[in-house]
């Protein structure tokens, strides 16, 4: 049986990421990591001044439409974003991260900082840009698959 050794530990990584992040947290509010990274990347767009819709997200975490809508409406149950319409195009719903997402991301970076410092212990400058450089390639590898 074939078990793909790059695969594999991208997936072992991710799940210790989600289970560091669950520990840390306690997900009192529900929110995931995936939550976490998209209310981080909103923040981050809000910061310089864009909106952000759901293409934009598909496009940032390669996830697909029906993924993002149903990520986007638990996130909305939830009360961590809503979604207003824009003066420019009715068709478009810009995503508003709300006051508790928004103490929930400033509660969660210094966890997140942590965890980020924990992944790259032992690893050298040279190293962790080798590992970008290489991840970098293995995703665009992937995405000329799809």
């Amino acid at each position: 049986m074939y078990r793909d050794p790059i695969g594999h530990r991208i997936k072992t990584l991710n799940n210790l990421m989600r289970k560091t992040m669950d520990k840390q947290t306690g997900r009192p509010d529900r929110a995931t990591l995936m939550h976490c990274w998209i209310i981080g990347f909103v923040e981050e767009r809000e910061y310089i001044g864009l909106d952000t819709f759901p293409k934009d997200i598909e496009k940032e975490f390669s996830i697909n439409r029906s993924t993002t809508s149903e990520m986007l409406k638990l996130m909305c149950k939830n009360g961590m974003i809503t979604r207003e319409e824009v003066d420019y195009d009715a068709r478009l719903k810009k995503i508003v991260l709300t006051e508790a997402s928004r103490q929930h991301n400033r509660n969660i970076e210094d966890k997140m900082r942590k965890m980020h410092q924990q992944l790259i212990k032992d690893l050298s400058d040279d190293e962790i840009n080798a590992f970008i450089k290489i991840s970098d390639k293995l995703i665009n590898n992937i995405k000329e698959g799809l």
